[in-house]
């Protein structure tokens, strides 16, 4: 049976340190933390004098994420269809190259 390995890593979010454990390789989990401790500082920022509850601080850290989410899920839908279309394109242009090339041949066996 094949059996991933976990790694352990520590990173730090919102100025604490976090040990994490995850299939995933070390660079991707520290990328990670560091998406999310940059949404946390953001959301810091915008509460300077630390009026908001930890609840609406963490809701705000989701709905960042969320909205970042929902907008690379929009990117690659528009990307998959532009690729969609440049892949028809290309099977068109294919089609006409063959379609030149026994042209080509035709003429050249008429030139014989």
């Amino acid at each position: 049976m094949f059996r991933m390995t976990k790694n352990r890593v520590e990173v730090r979010i919102g100025g604490q340190v976090f040990s994490l454990q995850g299939n995933e390789s070390e660079k991707h989990i520290q990328k990670a933390a560091a998406l999310l401790n940059k949404k946390v500082m953001e959301v810091q920022k915008n509460d300077p004098m630390h009026r908001w509850s930890s609840e609406k601080r963490q809701m705000l850290i989701a709905l960042n994420l969320a909205d970042e989410c929902v907008k690379l899920e929009t990117d690659l839908e528009r990307f998959t269809q532009e690729l969609e279309k440049c892949n028809e394109e290309n099977l068109a242009l294919l089609d006409r190259v063959e379609e030149m090339a026994l042209e080509i041949s035709q003429l050249k066996m008429i030139e014989k």
